[in-house]
């Protein structure tokens, strides 16, 4: 059997199934820069935290943060739903070394901004820069997996981090396994050719649920209060 043939054998991946958790540290793992094709999942979860009235702590080390993205997530029936962007507490670290200070702060920002969502995007990217050496980038980053996973634990919040699904170095490799080995569950993506279709494959662990990603799945376009919510996947 192909490879086409085995990934049509599996149905359709329910998103729903594999909500970021409670106090977990939550991996997305995709293609593009810093794992862009995977953004548009804390795209959409922090859309669907904003209606349900929570605040949302993003922490953009990607340099790529765009409103618009999490707004066209938003129903259109939604009232004014640029008011949901008060609801979100955005800090962007243009060097490693800031965003590192980000993370550490984290845990205080949180009684401030009372988020119960948080994002981190890109922040294995600026590790990668070659004015600090290896050890101190797995240093840095030892430290902020540690302190990201205490933050979920102890504010019982869900943390999710998104990066690269694939190393570009040997550098990027040791980060991305640090990270493996440290998170509470991932959801990894990767584009497949299905004749002149492009198509993500969704893989979750621990679970191993595999399969497609719905088209337009993510928009919550039918969003309603019985839908699963963020706070309902314990």
């Amino acid at each position: 059997m192909n490879r086409i043939a085995l990934y049509r054998k599996n149905s359709n991946f329910d998103t729903n199934l594999v909500m970021p958790k409670h106090g977990h540290l939550y991996h997305l793992r995709g293609e593009g820069r810093a794992g862009a094709s995977m953004r548009q999942y804390a795209e959409a979860w922090t859309a669907m935290a904003l209606i349900r009235g929570k605040n949302v702590h993003w922490i953009d080390g990607a340099c790529r943060f765009n409103p618009t993205k999490i707004l066209q997530c938003v129903p259109s029936s939604f009232p004014e739903p640029e008011q949901l962007l008060h609801q979100i507490f955005v800090s962007r670290g243009f060097t490693v070394h800031q965003l590192a200070s980000m993370i550490q702060r984290l845990s205080h920002e949180l009684h401030i901004t009372k988020a119960e969502f948080v994002v981190i995007d890109g922040p294995i990217s600026m590790h990668l820069d070659e004015q600090i050496n290896d050890y101190e980038a797995r240093t840095l980053w030892r430290r902020g997996l540690e302190t990201l996973l205490k933050i979920a634990q102890n504010h019982q919040i869900p943390v999710v981090m998104i990066t690269n699904k694939n190393p570009i170095s040997k550098r990027h490799q040791q980060l991305l396994i640090m990270a493996k080995n440290r998170v509470s569950e991932s959801l990894s993506g990767k584009w497949i050719l299905d004749g002149k279709t492009r198509r993500m494959w969704l893989l979750h662990l621990p679970s191993r649920r595999v399969g497609f990603q719905i088209p337009h799945h993510l928009s919550l376009s039918n969003f309603d209060d019985s839908q699963p919510s963020l706070d309902g996947a314990e």
